[in-house]
């Protein structure tokens, strides 16, 4: 099992989404994935979110101990 973090800090680009989508369908069955993003950001978090799902993730959010984070905490399903 692997896991992977990815810090969206402290801007939501195109770009990264885009790499988000092909890493998120190469990733195995079973890997866990973690998104860290500013708490402002956290309206984008739905496309994050629809993505990961699109490729079978469970998802969890969760908002972080400082007011300046937002995490998605994900794992790859069969």
């Amino acid at each position: 099992m692997g896991y992977i973090s990815l810090d969206f800090r402290p801007a939501i680009t195109k770009a990264e989404l885009a790499k988000l989508r092909k890493l998120a369908a190469d990733m195995e069955v079973g890997q866990h994935l973690s998104i860290t993003l500013e708490r402002q950001d956290a309206h984008q978090a739905d496309e994050i979110l629809n993505i990961l799902r699109e490729n079978n993730y469970n998802c969890q959010t969760k908002g972080g101990h400082s007011d300046d984070d937002f995490f998605i905490k994900a794992k790859k399903e069969d």
